[in-house]
């Protein structure tokens, strides 16, 4: 089985000079990210860590990001990434489940770790920490152990079966680690490049937090010995001025970072006729956003479809099918595409079975890089498969030409005075309003109503509007009861790490403050 660590050590002996990652404070070649790896995996080791043990990741994405995946998987250590975002407590339960060996942890966020680690007392066997950067109190320094074993020679590569733990971004409930194992990791890696079409030659500008599924983006270009650009804190015009700076070929953003580059005052200044392809995905994006973002990049464009558990995507709308969605069949541009060549998938009802084309259902697949199961989860591992299909947990349905259309997520499929009712429907025309920016409707338990229909907007930057004012624009569009018994008007929305809302912590803070004044009454 070729492994992530080979192919390191390849790349840095045939390309050494080659650019691999470039940050904005720093870069490396193939040939010092091997070097740099095989010292940091000597570290690994000399703190303890064995084959199969976890090597937890706490910062934003730099050039650290792939070098502590890239160390582990040579000495066989499970890389756990940690969204930056998460609080304390939740950070500590993640530790608690994955029960790292080392934390490595960028200095910023010390404030957060010292949170973190006083919860951490009752842990028999807590991680080692291991800081970046001068802001750190941990008791070992990333840079000095690279330094400090940077004479131990060439690395003798002992993978284990697992790679990573990717926690869910808990849109439904509490997170979940989906473990991938590494060659189906690496196989996901190799599809997905080919897939898209890059090259040797290409340039990545990766702009999404890799303590997850974007990890796939970030560790592409190792298959490919090709640079990968990275944005760390996300701000739109410092991407536009990168894609200019290193001739990015190739990115994938998800739809509020799209959004935010198409409002960026600033976005005529910077030549970005170097992007061959833009892809998109994580959230829905309305049609006529996808329009807009076509004329205004004039590169190819594909939209990406998949879960934590799918290791990456299982559904592409290609750049043909955004033509053809232009100029031909405007629907399909709300679609999520149609499977990937590795991928099978039904359409089934609530009792497993196979529903017509075109009517919905529930959306399961079947491949052969699905992941085997959660983290110390069985139970729920064993409720997400049917058979050997895969539950995504999406509605949709199928057209006759094999284009997939999501309704929503199966949990937050609402039932109002008798109806199904689905919320990407009422989002969609919401999000058609000239002064909406994003969209979240959702279900409140209701004796009446059984789901009482509700959104949250924000609006675009010096727009005006009301909540009943978007009530009376939905109306004719919709059917009444279907229009949001309240809309409100919100600054911002929580969002987990890859930019999708929360819809969970939403409906959990609108029960909250509904229960309040009816126990203040």
């Amino acid at each position: 089985m070729t492994t992530f660590g080979e192919l390191v050590r390849r790349n840095g002996r045939h390309w050494a000079e080659k650019d691999a990652y470039v940050a904005t404070d720093r870069k490396v070649t193939w040939k010092e990210l091997d070097r740099r790896t095989d010292a940091l995996g000597h570290a690994y080791r000399a703190l303890g860590l064995i084959p199969g043990d976890r090597v937890g990741v706490l910062t934003h994405d730099s050039v650290e990001i792939p070098e502590t995946f890239l160390a582990a998987a040579k000495v066989g250590g499970i890389r756990v990434g940690i969204n930056t975002r998460l609080a304390a407590a939740e950070i500590a339960a993640l530790i608690k489940d994955s029960t790292p060996r080392i934390l490595v942890y960028g200095g910023e966020y010390q404030d957060l770790m010292d949170l973190v680690s006083a919860q951490l007392s009752d842990m028999a066997d807590p991680p080692l920490l291991v800081g970046i950067g001068g802001l750190h109190k941990a008791k070992h320094d990333y840079e000095d152990l690279i330094a400090r074993h940077m004479g131990d020679g060439e690395l003798e590569h002992t993978p284990h079966e697992l790679s990573m733990i990717a926690y869910t971004s808990g849109s439904t409930g509490l997170p979940k680690g989906a473990v991938y194992p590494h060659d189906k990791f690496l196989q996901a890696v190799v599809y997905v490049s080919l897939y898209e079409g890059l090259t040797h030659d290409s340039v990545w500008l990766h702009t999404m937090p890799a303590a997850g599924v974007p990890m796939m983006h970030m560790l592409r270009n190792v298959f490919l010995a090709a640079k990968t650009v990275i944005v760390g804190p996300w701000n739109p015009e410092q991407t536009l001025s990168l894609i200019e700076q290193h001739s990015v070929t190739e990115t994938m953003m998800v739809p509020t970072m799209l959004a935010a580059l198409l409002n960026e005052p600033n976005l005529h200044k910077y030549d970005v006729k170097s992007l061959k392809l833009l892809g998109y995905g994580a959230a829905p994006l309305p049609p006529s956003t996808i329009r807009q973002a076509m004329q205004t990049f004039n590169c190819n464009f594909i939209q990406m479809y998949g879960c934590t558990e799918i290791l990456g995507m299982s559904h592409m709308l290609l750049p043909s099918d955004h033509i053809t969605g232009l100029n031909e069949r405007p629907e399909i541009l709300a679609s999520a595409g149609r499977p990937l060549s590795w991928v099978d998938v039904r359409i089934i009802d609530e009792d497993n079975r196979d529903v017509p084309t075109g009517e919905l259902g529930e959306v399961v697949i079947r491949s052969d890089i699905a992941f085997p199961g959660y983290w110390n989860n069985p139970e729920q591992s064993k409720e997400l498969f049917v058979g050997d299909y895969l539950r995504l947990g999406d509605l949709g349905r199928v057209d006759d030409f094999g284009y997939l259309y999501l309704s929503d997520r199966v949990k937050f499929r609402m039932k109002s005075g008798g109806y199904n009712v689905y919320p990407t429907e009422i989002e969609n025309v919401l999000a058609d309003h000239e002064a909406v920016s994003e969209v979240c409707v959702f279900g409140v338990p209701d004796s009446r109503w059984g789901d009482r229909i509700e959104a949250v907007v924000t609006l675009r930057e010096g727009a005006e509007c009301s909540g009943d004012a978007l009530k009376d624009f939905c109306r004719n569009k919709i059917a009444n009861f279907k229009i949001p018994k309240n809309i409100e008007i919100w600054d911002d929305l929580p969002r987990g790490a890859t930019g999708k809302i929360l819809k969970r912590s939403v409906i959990d803070l609108m029960v909250e403050r509904y229960a309040k004044l009816e126990a203040s009454e």
